[in-house]
């Protein structure tokens, strides 16, 4: 069974005292700069705005 560790939690990881508070002052700067951290499963609310699939075709190939 893998361990399931919170966003807090890793990126205090990546620190090498695993420090918490450098990670919650990372997570406050990302919220306030407009950024939200979201499960992976889950459905961000404003996924509308990602395209679902990839084009195939791009601008400058058509016109040939």
């Amino acid at each position: 069974m893998s361990r399931k560790l919170t966003p807090r939690q890793v990126i205090a990881r990546s620190y090498p005292t695993w420090d918490y508070a450098m990670a919650d002052r990372l997570i406050a700067w990302l919220e306030d700069c407009g950024y939200e951290i979201v499960e992976k499963e889950a459905v961000h609310r404003d996924a509308s705005l990602v395209p679902d699939a990839p084009e195939t075709t791009s601008s400058l190939e058509s016109t040939h």
